[in-house]
């Protein structure tokens, strides 16, 4: 895979994903690696459908950044890492974010509609995760068959992400699937979108 841009943006939203879940850990537990206890979460961010009634949109963001176990939230960021940082060298800061944003939010979003409150806060980097596996998975197929370090990545942040979802609920999360299917769709605007059938063209000629 031909790479052409730092992945700033990844480095970015790892760093700080990292910094902010072992505050709050350390806040609420005491530790940095403690657990956070989901009913507390809301209070550091975490989305909450009383939270948007209020108009706290920033939600949609800083809940992205805490988590319930620390060791969960090291495996997101990996994956992110890892996964992310290869598609943003080679689509760009915008498609980054937008699958970190779109499918990140939605997808928590959708997790807040299980449960009762106060377990109903969404939380976790773990929806972007998928939503970046998504993207990628379509980008792999379509476009980058022989690059197997990108399929090592996607693999990497489903499979272990599928495991921990059976083996806890019985079935993949709805707010998982949610987000994996935002980051297939915006992977197939961003390879049939005019943009980059005039790019494709003009690399041609």
């Amino acid at each position: 895979m031909k790479l052409s841009q730092k992945p700033f943006f990844t480095i970015a939203i790892c760093t700080f994903t990292v910094c902010v879940s072992l505050f709050v850990a350390h806040q609420i537990s005491g530790s940095v690696f403690g657990k956070s206890r989901m009913i507390y979460l809301a209070d550091y961010g975490g989305l909450t459908l009383e939270g948007l009634e209020n108009f706290e949109i920033w939600r949609f963001v800083t809940s992205q950044f805490v988590h319930v176990h620390q060791k969960h939230m090291l495996y997101n960021v990996l994956s992110i890492a890892f996964l992310g940082s290869l598609l943003e060298q080679k689509i760009g800061f915008r498609y980054a974010l937008s699958v970190w944003l779109l499918a990140g939010c939605l997808g928590t979003l959708l997790t807040t509609q299980f449960g009762s409150p106060p377990w109903n806060t969404g939380t976790g980097a773990s929806q972007a995760a998928m939503g970046f596996a998504g993207f990628g998975l379509v980008v792999y197929v379509l476009k980058f068959k022989r690059e197997y370090l990108l399929l090592c990545a996607i693999l990497f942040s489903i499979l272990p992400a599928m495991y921990l979802d059976f083996k806890t609920a019985g079935y993949p999360k709805p707010g998982h699937i949610c987000s994996f299917v935002i980051g297939c769709l915006i992977a197939t605007w961003y390879m049939y979108s005019p943009n980059q059938k005039v790019t494709q063209g003009c690399k041609r000629s």
